[in-house]
């Protein structure tokens, strides 16, 4: 099947129109992100402030904006997904198999890898350490991504930090759920589009109670606000996706909008519409054979959850590595990391879902005859 071109600057097209994988390049934007919050971290790990970062005038980080528009097209994405999917298992089941396994595995990794290489403790001493299944229940479980491991990093300019991206997850995974409590309802009224508007003006007024700021000193509510904002974003994006235009004409006004709302109640809106907004605009065009590899090899998981271990460990054995080395070998190291993950880990993780479908609905065949019976 021939390609489709390019977009034209000169006309507009609908988010509708560039849904399918062939008319996107979400995955580059997405890639692109994950080494925005890489190269973020590397800021932070090395000088032990963000203040250093160009953007953190603004407010927020480079990293902090990379989280944003990942939660802005993961909103998009995943309700397609619910959209498209059969029932709330089928999508719950899609859900768990792109988080967990790859995580799981990131974990385990540094865990009883990486950490008995670059502790402090000697090997036996490391094992039978109260923190190391505390290390291993707490990021697990996505509590947080500033559990320790015993004796790791203890001596860096941000010491004890072995997974520090990792605590985001937590409140993608309660978009989730909320989404799919959301599709629930819809599913069963089979109003899907009214309901999901109402659903979702609902709580964005909610969110907007008060600024949805992200602060050190966010309560859990506060954070999920915040998140659920960008991720809101994206939802609604989709549900208007056949009447939302996608024109470089738009990009300049939300850019003053962006601007005139920083350090206001209204910046983080500002920054969901247009940073969301130019990112979908650059995933309409093609970008050659980089959207292909970026269709079919995502790497940006595993960039955005080894990209804190890689560091560290760099600092660890050459703590005087200057800021451009230490991103770049980050970035040459945790590119592969990913790959592998992709390959071996996610990949065949996401490949389980129809099956596990299946398997789900022949069994609910089964109990509702036994039932009958």
């Amino acid at each position: 099947m021939r390609e489709p071109k390019a977009y034209s600057l000169k006309h507009w097209h609908t988010l509708d129109d560039m849904l399918a994988p062939e008319r996107n390049s979400f995955g580059i934007i997405r890639l692109a992100m994950a080494l925005c919050v890489l190269v973020s971290h590397c800021f932070f790990l090395a000088t032990g402030s963000s203040q250093n970062e160009p953007l953190a005038w603004t407010g927020y980080t480079l990293g902090n904006y990379g989280v944003q528009v990942f939660f802005i097209l993961s909103g998009i994405l995943v309700m397609q997904s619910l959209a498209k999917s059969g029932d709330v298992f089928d999508f719950a089941i899609a859900r768990v198999l792109r988080i967990f396994p790859g995580l799981i595995v990131c974990v385990l990794a540094v865990a009883f890898i990486l950490g008995p290489l670059v502790s402090n403790s000697d090997f036996a001493t490391y094992l039978t350490s109260r923190e190391l299944p505390l290390y291993l229940i707490k990021t697990l479980l996505l509590t947080t991504g500033s559990a320790p491991l015993p004796q790791v990093f203890t001596e860096l300019p941000v010491p004890n930090l072995v997974n520090l991206s990792l605590w985001t997850l937590k409140y993608e995974v309660l978009c989730y759920v909320g989404l799919g409590v959301i599709g629930s309802v819809m599913f069963k009224l089979r109003k899907r589009r009214a309901f999901g508007i109402a659903v979702l003006a609902m709580s964005l007024a909610a969110i907007f109670y008060k600024r949805p700021e992200l602060g050190p000193d966010n309560a859990l509510l506060d954070s999920i606000r915040y998140f659920a904002l960008f991720f809101g974003t994206g939802v609604i994006a989709y549900v208007l996706r056949k009447k939302l235009p996608i024109t470089a004409l738009a990009l300049l006004p939300l850019l003053i909008v962006c601007v005139a709302t920083l350090g206001t109640r209204w910046a983080e809106l500002g920054a969901a519409l247009f940073l969301g907004y130019a990112a979908l605009w650059v995933a309409s065009f093609q970008f050659g054979n980089l959207r292909a590899l970026s269709n079919r090899f995502d790497l940006s998981y595993g960039t955005y959850i080894y990209g804190v271990p890689v560091t560290q460990t760099l600092l660890h054995f050459w703590p005087t590595m200057s800021l451009p080395a230490l991103m770049g070998l980050t970035t040459a190291i945790v590119l592969p990391l990913a790959f592998v993950s992709w390959i071996l880990v996610e990949r065949p993780a996401l490949a389980l879902r129809k099956s596990l479908r299946l398997s789900y609905s022949s069994w609910l065949r089964v109990t509702r005859d036994a039932l009958v019976a």
